[in-house]
């Protein structure tokens, strides 16, 4: 290291560490580091500590702190002050500041007190915030209004002609069973306990914004199965509420895109005790993985999302209980964050069949090479025209992935069952999520993550 000054020595005598004869004397010296991102970096006058007498050199408090400053400018990164501004500026809990951004409440505590920094999108993100009220007004009104929710109804009545009809499009049924509303037969109760659930004053209401859901969603639809928006609707808002209880890292594709891999590793155990793990690791990459009950006309197999810039949100209708299907759908969801979300304002029209969307079928094959690696299945399909269930099972061991999940791939690129489903499950090869299981995890929605 570099001298290039001293400082006026301190009253206190401290002893070195390394020799315990000399004493420890304020300097200023260059510091030479490595960052992952910056690569190799010289810190000019950093203000140290060095024995007189054996010149072994420490950083103290005082230089940590000023690396820190520099590295924090380096890097572009938001300060603790900046951050505290934006609190203090909108009059923000940390709570409801993490509420409001998708940001853990945990992360903004590290952030203001300076043990862990913001990544440089989430940083630029803050100061936008800072700076434009506008911004931040629209961002508030976008995700959780403050504004406590009114209690609606806010009359009880019978159902008019017209909510008549919007209750006949609602799986109340499903809604029960998983305790989103209370058992009831009448009209009237269905409609108080709807308008109560869904936070509005009347059913009309609710149905007139269901198609706006539908479109902010890139949604895994059976465009064969009759649906219906209002139903559709609800699947999707029970898994946003869901999604608002999940506690994620900030939301980063590059980070996403490494998940997979672990994602895949996954798929060779049984999938029920691996689903805490998978939405950890999701959540860490910043989505928030969510199951909502399948409902009756909703047609959703998955969808997703991203909320804010810093959180994504997975919903997953585990509508087939296989588990070949669970790392399908889940596969195909990532692949739209991967290949075609970056703006939370990137919709996805609806369509009457899912072969006429690019993005969905690119979303499909991105989801079946990724999870069997298409130049190993060309091969195997080469050799094996109509494979027995053990060659797909040593197939599956040697590509690391689960057998299920190798033949649905295989079927589904030759465009038929070649590999009789049936015979895989008598086999035991095409594992099943029980219905008690599936409404475990629909009831079973919330994550903290550490």
């Amino acid at each position: 290291m570099k001298t290039t000054k001293k400082f006026k020595a301190r009253p206190e005598s401290i002893p070195c560490f390394e020799c315990d004869k000399g004493t420890l004397q304020p300097v200023l010296q260059d510091y030479f580091t490595t960052h992952p991102r910056l690569g190799n970096l010289t810190i000019p006058a950093v203000p140290m500590l060095r024995c007189d007498c054996c010149g072994d050199t420490v950083c103290g408090e005082e230089g940590n702190t000023y690396i820190d400053a520099f590295l924090d400018k380096a890097l572009n990164v938001i300060s603790p002050k900046e951050i505290q501004a934006f609190l203090d500026k909108y009059k923000l809990t940390q709570k409801r500041a993490a509420e409001i951004t998708g940001y853990g409440e945990k992360n903004i505590s590290r952030w203001l007190s300076g043990h862990s920094r913001p990544s440089e999108s989430v940083s630029n993100f803050l100061r936008v915030l800072l700076a434009e009220r506008s911004a931040f007004e629209r961002l508030l009104m976008k995700n959780f209004p403050e504004t406590a929710k009114s209690a609606f109804p806010t009359e009880e009545r019978q159902p008019d002609e017209e909510e008549k009809e919007v209750l006949k499009l609602i799986d109340y049924k499903a809604l029960v069973r998983i305790g989103a509303v209370a058992p009831g037969s009448s009209p009237l109760a269905r409609r108080t306990e709807l308008c109560r659930l869904l936070n509005v004053s009347d059913l009309i209401s609710f149905r007139d914004a269901a198609e706006s859901k539908h479109r902010a969603m890139a949604a895994f639809k059976d465009t064969k199965q009759q649906s219906n928006h209002v139903s559709g609707a609800i699947w999707i808002e029970l898994g946003l509420r869901a999604a608002e209880k999940v506690e994620v890292k900030p939301y980063d594709r590059a980070e996403l895109q490494k998940a997979v891999s672990q994602l895949r590793e996954l798929t060779q155990s049984p999938l029920i005790g691996v689903i805490p793990e998978v939405r950890r690791i999701l959540a860490d990459a910043g989505v928030a993985l969510v199951f909502a009950p399948c409902m009756k006309q909703s047609a959703f197999r998955g969808c997703t999302q991203l909320l804010t810039p810093t959180k994504a949100v997975i919903i997953h209708s585990l509508k087939y209980r296989t588990v070949s299907q669970f790392w399908l759908i889940l596969f195909h969801e990532i692949a739209h964050l991967v290949l075609h979300i970056t703006h939370p304002g990137d919709v996805f029209e609806d369509y009457d069949d899912q072969s006429t969307d690019p993005r969905e079928t690119a979303a499909d094959a991105w989801a079946w090479d990724t999870l069997v690696f298409s130049d190993a299945l060309i091969a195997f399909q080469a050799r094996h025209e109509k494979p027995d269930p053990w060659q797909i099972q040593q197939f599956a061991q040697a590509i690391k992935v689960h057998p299920a999940i190798a033949a649905e791939v295989f079927n589904k690129k030759a465009g038929r069952e070649v590999i009789k489903y049936s015979y895989l499950n008598m086999k035991g090869l095409f594992p099943n999520i029980s219905e008690s299981e599936a409404e475990e995890l629909w009831k079973r929605n919330e994550l903290s993550v550490n």
